[in-house]
């Protein structure tokens, strides 16, 4: 595979100024030289599959899908779509800013679990619910100048997204109590700052929680403590800029917050058995 930038997309709505959209989805595989390709979003978007069996690639996981499938992909995360003429359905687009207006809004995107892909799994179900909030979105977006669509779009969006929510939890019977707030809480607070440097007393700090308790929260829902959780966070960071980008191995090593290439190249291998060159060649 031919080594380029991460492709990184930002959020352009062809039919309105808003920062929502719905987009068929097979008007995205008539864009086989952008949608084949690993990309970054700066948006969120939820994969609605009507009809075709395949996989799509969400950060090295293939992700099986079929009718009714809904995978969820967050801000940041690099994705992939397999080229598949079968394939009909919808994608949900929106940016953080048309869905935040206020600070209970922030909510939907951190203290529901949709995006959160360590509490499995990585796809979810539509039900008839679903599909009556996205024909009524589209409706929505096809009329012009409506009164107080843009809060009316911002609500079905909402909607939309506690819908999906509520077929996540029944299906992974997630026990919302004070481990999963904090948990939460944890994950917002690194995906905000993904260094080397990060420590667990400093995110704790931050939190106002010992590690004891943050440790027994993460184990409830990723089976593992704090600190492996956030090299696991860095080590997917350093595989996605190894495998999809032509950064050198010392500029990922300072991106990422060494300040000696060597300590990175050690740091790696230690944990993948392998060095940052081995990976990318492997891979190539």
């Amino acid at each position: 595979m031919k080594k380029s930038e991460i492709s990184t997309y930002e959020f352009s709505n062809q039919q309105t100024t808003l920062e929502v959209e719905i987009v068929d989805l097979k008007k995205i595989m008539t864009l086989k030289s952008i949608a084949l390709k690993a990309h970054r979003l700066k948006f969120y978007q939820i994969l609605v599959i009507t009809k075709g069996r395949g996989v799509h690639e969400v950060d090295f996981q293939k992700v099986a899908y079929s009718e009714n499938t809904v995978i969820p992909i967050a801000m940041g995360q690099v994705q992939r779509y397999t080229y598949n003429p079968n394939l009909e359905g919808y994608t949900i687009v929106f940016t953080p800013e048309f869905l935040v207006k206020e600070n209970y809004d922030y909510n939907y995107l951190y203290d529901f679990t949709i995006f959160l892909h360590t509490i499995h799994p990585i796809s979810s179900i539509a039900n008839s619910a679903v599909y009556t909030l996205i024909n009524e979105m589209i409706s929505e977006q096809q009329k012009e100048k409506t009164f107080y669509t843009v809060e009316y779009q911002r609500n079905l969006l909402k909607n939309f997204l506690i819908q999906i929510e509520r077929n996540k939890r029944e299906r992974t019977e997630i026990v919302c109590n004070d481990s999963l707030e904090l948990f939460l809480r944890f994950r917002k607070l690194l995906e905000e700052n993904v260094n080397y440097k990060v420590r667990v007393s400093d995110l704790c700090e931050k939190l106002n929680i010992s590690e004891k308790q943050l440790n027994v929260s993460i184990n409830l829902y990723h089976k593992t403590t704090a600190k492996q959780y956030i090299e696991d966070r860095i080590i997917l960071e350093i595989k996605r800029l190894l495998f999809y980008s032509t950064l050198t191995i010392k500029e990922i090593a300072y991106k990422i917050g060494f300040e000696d290439p060597t300590n990175f190249t050690k740091y790696f291998k230690t944990r993948m058995k392998m060095l940052p060159t081995e990976y990318r060649q492997q891979n190539e």
